[in-house]
């Protein structure tokens, strides 16, 4: 039985198309969405309806096999069809009846619900037979006593275990095929190499067109380019003004510093050439603008013999959606310098400085000439761009005056033009004003259409357009013309589908407020008439739908990516026909883009209406929030992956288009080949005829200049339904399927590009705070954790706009590296540290339970906060900006490091890690080294260092062993059972780690500790109740010598001289002073032990080290002189580094330091002049007999259970004190004449 959780039921399977579901702003009714799904497909049973297969899909899914849930990643890499034989391999029977009977799916969903409820029912009965694998069954069966009744059961038993056994093999392959599919594409920041299939041709204009017709040519000629360059246009601004000029002056990730002084005059310095670019940029967008609006106004005249016969019927909305599309450029820039402070205040800056350089121009290395010619060039740029002005000087412009467009050689000519400018009609050209009316009304009513639909792809930034239109449309107005109210309500109510449009990265853009300054107007009836409430209503709505949108849309992602797994395979073999599968292909790219599109609508709308309006975000839309991130990237990468067989297949599905939308027009072309009679209108359609054929015929590939050329002369081809019946000639169904086939031909023939945009999460980058309540809610579940690379991705899509900052000197250092440490430290602080320590945890628990017997295993089912962290063990590497987060090397890193570091403090405890780190193994799969500790054993105590920078503290809470020569601990602080000890092979191993050099620096830290016991030991003998007694004893002894036995002092004397030593005074420990001299004295011998032991640990190590070499009193040669000029220079280093470390061994094992002897002389030149030092030896009977009775004490107390400092079983350091003071006093030959009792 495996461990891996069953899929839930209902939470995310995908909805049916006659599911019942409530209408939202962004999920419309189940009707209306099956009639937009259908609008992408093509016509005929061999391309079918996306929602058709999408039906089938779902169908197929429901009856034949286990659905998943988000548990399973719904990754870009979903692989489902692959490893399930019916789904891709089904036969062409199967595929051409994909609808199966209503009552075989409900024999199937009664059987299906039979025999899971006679499984619960067999499993409640007989819990404890889960195990019973085939073996068993048949030759040791746990049934043999079981009559024939139960052996339905055994059977039914037998069934559950091979459906569970099989659904959890199944979720096993395809999450493997989720993680590995992760790892084949790469982030397009960490491309080699990149594959674009946008075709790189240069074709000019006048190439593509060219008919019998001349004026037909002019005509579609003059459009067609100035179409093509506004397209050229778009790109440019997109790719390099845009980004840059949003990063101007923003801080990096973590700065929040002041501006240094005059840095920001010298980012414009650097962007000057940029701003000069824009400048020439903005002139161009006003020349083409002012250039359509004069050829339509020529075009659309009544007297026009070219508008009387043909473009009477014609509407070129793909002329006034160019139009729009340069309307929308100049409000994007003139938004940008508004809502980016940073450009305003650096120009101010700027400007103030010129002053110094006009008042000094020699100073700066310029003449005033050139002063004079700069100032002009920043003039113009204030008045323009810097000023926001933009787009409000483009509506201004006389649109009624000509301007040269060509450049002519013959001055003559050239002053005539100035002399007499021509002059086109404008404001009162009806046919002109009307046509733009229709068009504008059009589109105000097909974006309308498809706002909030699943069809809607790039309507809402259309929107944009369109307000411009109008604002242009009502400069051209007469003054005596009054504005259509309806019009103006029209565009006010698309608000409440589209409160807000997102330009490019935090970029918003409001409709009502673009009305009131470009195109007031006082009306009565437009909608809403509160406009900030509007949004709020509209924001408090779409919160409270936002999770279930976000449920409907991931049925639909998963689908798209099971189908576009199944049908992008390398090798379509049994598969069907390969024209189905072409139509199939390019309806699923279609598909995605409409589907990725939509999210990112979703989440700009969500992130910009909150921060707008200053409200809250809830907690409960954080979790669908990024999921929508994941389901954007996931459709990235699966299109990624799949770049080889999109670009095996891209020309084909093109070339499919072009004969699909061939057979359109090949009757209008016979149609009108068969007339008898031509008049105008017949030739010009024609001609457009021509023109697509040619276009849809000449080549494989279709560039931007193709297809404008060919949606021109489609628009012209196809007479609209307001033209007289008898010159129809084509159907309306046939028309809107032609238009549907020229919208798929300009998706897919740059459908990279737009996949890039429509997957663009670059916007997060002002929103990054949200990183990390992503990463910590995606924690909480582990099962997200196959979520992580994806809403990373997204987040890294900001390195591409801050690569863009011009006004650094190295963009990526400044910006780039900053925002990837953010990244790295959201990873590290969220996921990879908490993750560590939970599984530390889990491991320390596991092994707790079993050997104390008041802990229990950790129950799953009880314990709510339970998490399965194997989830994450089982994560490929993390991709971070050129670096790779393998969780599972960190975790065992981590895991290495704490059981070494845990098992050297508390040596007691290295079973318990060993334990866990074989736990870690079996459970996780975590393979951790083995704790090598120096020595190899766990003979591993207190580091040398640490004891010499707390010798003071170390002499008090240790007893010296003088014959074993080890420290043991008097008493455990904390409490533990156990005690210590340091002894001679600790020490050495501690020299190994720090060298030899740490016996010198012990001296001195123990002549340092020394000289200040010293002086308290000299107090203490000063003191004159202490001097008096020793004196009195010393004139006793010497008048009763010679009565004493053997001229022995009296122990009697010893012991009534510690009676009196207490009648001075007793401490709150009950320690006399006698007892504290006696402790001062012992702490000065344990650290001349510690000294002692040092220098024998030492020694030890030398021994150890040089074991290997031979007798190093007869050593005569050296490894470096062995060295042949032919090694390589590391093996002459190398033999110059043994030499080396032989010959300071050599030296250090054999030099003969006595560090007690130095000790001694360095104290005895002090108190050579200090006479109270002369009755130590009187104290030494009574200091004996003390420490006597104190050991005898300590030693009777070791067999009681008690816990006081008190007991110990060995103190030599009182010895050597007493040898070491005596030696410095010179009073050793006097204490052995002494020879008392004691």
């Amino acid at each position: 039985m495996s461990s891996r959780r069953a899929p839930r039921a209902d939470t995310s399977a995908p909805t049916s198309a006659n599911a019942s579901v409530a209408p939202t702003p962004n999920r419309p009714p189940p009707s209306i969405a099956a009639s937009e799904r259908s609008s992408v497909s093509s016509d005929g049973d061999d391309s079918d309806l996306i929602s058709d297969t999408l039906s089938e899909a779902d169908s197929k899914r429901r009856n034949e096999r286990p659905r998943f849930d988000s548990s399973v990643s719904y990754a870009d890499s979903t692989r489902l069809d692959r490893f399930d034989s019916r789904a891709s391999m089904l036969s062409n029977r199967e595929r051409s009846d994909s609808r199966a009977s209503s009552s075989s799916r409900a024999s199937i969903s009664s059987r299906r619900s039979a025999r899971a409820s006679e499984l619960r029912t067999t499993t409640a009965k007989t819990p404890d037979l889960d195990a019973i694998d085939e073996e068993d069954y048949q030759f040791v069966s746990p049934f043999a006593d079981f009559d024939a009744h139960d052996q339905p059961i055994r059977e039914q038993l037998q069934k559950g275990l091979e459906i569970v056994n099989e659904h959890t093999s199944k979720l096993k392959e395809i999450e493997d095929a989720l993680s590995a599919a992760m790892s084949e594409v790469w982030g397009y920041w960490a491309d080699p190499i990149q594959l674009h299939l946008h075709p790189a041709e240069r074709v000019d204009v006048q190439d593509l067109i060219r008919t019998d017709n001349e004026l037909f040519n002019k005509v579609l000629t003059v459009f067609a380019v100035l179409c093509d360059e506004i397209s050229e246009l778009k790109v440019t601004v997109e790719d390099n003004f845009y980004p840059a000029l949003i990063m101007f002056g923003q801080a990096k990730h973590g700065d929040k510093g002041d501006v240094k002084p005059g840095e920001d005059e010298v980012h414009i310095g650097r962007m000057l050439p940029f701003f000069q670019d824009i400048s020439n940029f903005v002139d161009r967008c006003n020349s083409i603008a002012t250039n359509l609006v004069h050829q339509l106004a020529s075009l659309y005249q009544s007297f026009q013999k070219l508008w009387k016969s043909t473009f009477k019927h014609v509407h070129l909305t793909s002329v006034f959606d160019a139009f729009g599309h340069v309307l929308e450029i100049l409000l994007t820039l003139d938004l940008i310098v508004m809502d980016n402070p940073n450009i305003v205040t650096s120009w101010d800056k700027y400007k103030r400085m010129m002053q110094y350089v006009r008042a000094d121009p020699a100073r700066y290395n310029v003449t005033a000439d050139q002063v004079k010619a700069f100032e002009r060039l920043l003039v113009n740029l204030d008045g323009t761009f810097m000023g926001a002005k933009v787009f409000q000087t483009c509506i201004d412009q006389d649109f009624e005056t000509t301007f040269g467009y060509e450049d002519s050689d013959d001055e003559e000519e050239e002053e005539e033009y100035d002399e007499q400018l021509n002059k086109i009609d404008v404001r009162n050209n009806r046919v002109f004003l009307d046509e733009f009316y229709h068009c504008l009304t059009s589109r105000i009513q097909a974006i309308e259409t498809a706002l909030g639909t699943s069809s809607e792809t790039n309507e809402r930034i259309q929107v944009v357009g369109v307000a411009g239109l109008y604002a242009v449309f009502r400069k051209l107005l007469p003054n005596n013309v009054l504005p259509d109210v309806g019009l103006y309500d029209k565009l006010w109510q698309l608000q409440l589908k589209a409160p807000v449009v997102v330009l490019c990265g935090r970029l918003s853009w409001y409709l009502p407020e673009f009305l009131i300054k470009y195109a007031p107007l006082q009306s009565k009836t437009a909608v809403p008439v509160d406009v900030v409430q509007a949004r709020r209503d509209y924001l408090a709505k779409f919160d409270d739908v936002f999770q279930d949108d976000v449920v409907y849309v991931q049925s639909e992602v998963r689908a798209w990516l099971v189908r576009f797994e199944s049908f992008f395979q390398l090798s379509t073999r049994g598969g069907g026909d390969a024209a189905r599968i072409l139509g199939i292909r390019g309806n699923l790219i279609v598909k995605g883009l409409i589907l990725a599109k939509r999210v990112q609508t979703m989440m700009q709308t969500l992130l910009q209406l909150h921060l707008q309006l200053n409200i809250p975000m809830p907690k409960r839309i954080l979790r669908p929030l990024y999921h929508c991130v994941e389901m954007n990237k996931a459709i990235e990468f699966m299109l990624a992956r799949k770049n080889p067989i999109l670009a095996e297949s891209a020309a084909l599905m093109l070339r499919q288009v072009a004969h699909a939308l061939t057979l359109l027009l090949r009757p209008i072309k016979a149609k009108l080949e068969a007339s008898k009679r031509f008049d105008d209108t017949k030739l010009d359609i024609l001609a457009a005829v021509s023109v697509v054929e040619d276009i849809l015929h000449t080549g494989e590939s279709f560039s931007s200049t193709r297809l404008t050329v060919l949606s021109l002369a489609i628009q012209i081809a196809l007479i609209s339904d307001d033209e007289p019946k008898d010159k129809k000639t084509i159907t309306p169904s046939g028309e809107a399927e032609a238009r549907k086939l020229v919208w798929k031909l300009h998706v897919l023939c740059d459908f990279q590009r737009k996949i890039r945009l429509a997957t663009d999460c670059s916007f997060l980058y002002w929103s990054r705070e949200l990183l990390t309540l992503f990463v910590q809610d995606m924690y909480s579940v582990p099962e997200n954790a196959s979520r992580i690379q994806y809403v990373l991705a997204g987040f890294l899509d900001a390195i591409k706009v801050l690569k863009t900052a011009g006004h650094e000197e190295n963009a990526v250092a400044y910006y780039v590296e900053a925002f990837a440490s953010f990244v790295e430290e959201v990873v590290e602080d969220d996921l990879v540290v908490p993750l560590c320590m939970d599984i530390e945890n889990d491991l320390r628990l596991h092994v707790h339970s079993v050997h104390l017997e008041h802990m229990e295993t950790p129950n799953p089912i009880n314990n709510a906060d339970f998490k399965v962290l194997h989830y994450y063990m089982d994560l490929r590497p993390i991709r971070i900006w050129g670096k790779c987060v393998d969780l599972r090397d960190r975790v065992t890193h981590y895991l290495e490091s704490t059981f070494y570091n845990l098992t050297t403090v508390a040596l007691h405890d290295w079973k318990t890690y060993g334990e866990m780190r074989q736990l870690a193994n079996d459970k996780y799969g975590l393979h951790l080294a083995e704790n090598h500790l120096p020595m190899g054993s766990l003979d591993q105590g207190l580091d040398v260092l640490q004891i010499m920078r707390n010798i003071h503290i170390f002499v008090g809470r240790y007893n010296y062993n003088l014959n074993q020569q080890f420290f043991v601990e008097r008493r455990s602080d904390k409490g533990s059972r156990h005690l210590n000890a340091i002894s001679i092979h600790s020490i050495a191993s501690s020299i190994r780690t720090h060298g030899m050099g740490i016996l010198n620096t012990t001296v001195n830290f123990t002549y340092q500790f020394l000289s200040k016991k010293f002086d308290i030991f000299s107090q203490f003998l000063f003191d004159d109740y202490i001097k008096s007694f020793l004196k009195r004893e010393v004139r006793w002894y010497k008048s009763h010598k010679t009565e004493t036995q053997d001229h022995k002092y009296p122990f009697q004397r010893a012991f009534d001289f510690n009676k009196e030593i207490r009648q001075l005074g007793v401490s709150d420990a009950g320690r006399t002073f006698l007892d504290q001299y006696r402790i001062l004295i012992t702490e000065m011998g344990n650290a001349l032990g510690y000294v002692r032991m040092v220098r024998s640990a030492g020694m030890n190590y030398c021994s150890n080290a040089i074991q290997f070499v031979p007798d190093l009193n007869t050593r005569n040669f050296e490894f470096e002189a062995m060295v042949s000029p032919e090694l390589s220079n590391e093996t002459a280093v190398a033999a110059k580094n043994v030499d080396a470390v032989v010959a300071n061994l050599s030296r250090n094992f054999s030099e003969n330091n006595d560090y007690f002897h130095v000790l001694v002389q360095v104290f005895q030149q002090v108190v050579a002049s200090q006479k109270h030092l002369g009755l130590f030896y009187q104290i030494v009977p009574a200091l004996t007999i003390n420490f006597i009775e104190t050991s005898v004490q300590a030693k009777d107390l070791m067999y009681k259970n008690t816990r006081r400092r008190e007991s110990y079983f060995t103190d030599d350091g009182f010895a050597i004190g007493i040898a070491y003071l005596l030696a410095i006093l010179n009073q050793g030959q006097v204490c052995f004449a002494f020879n008392s009792d004691v």
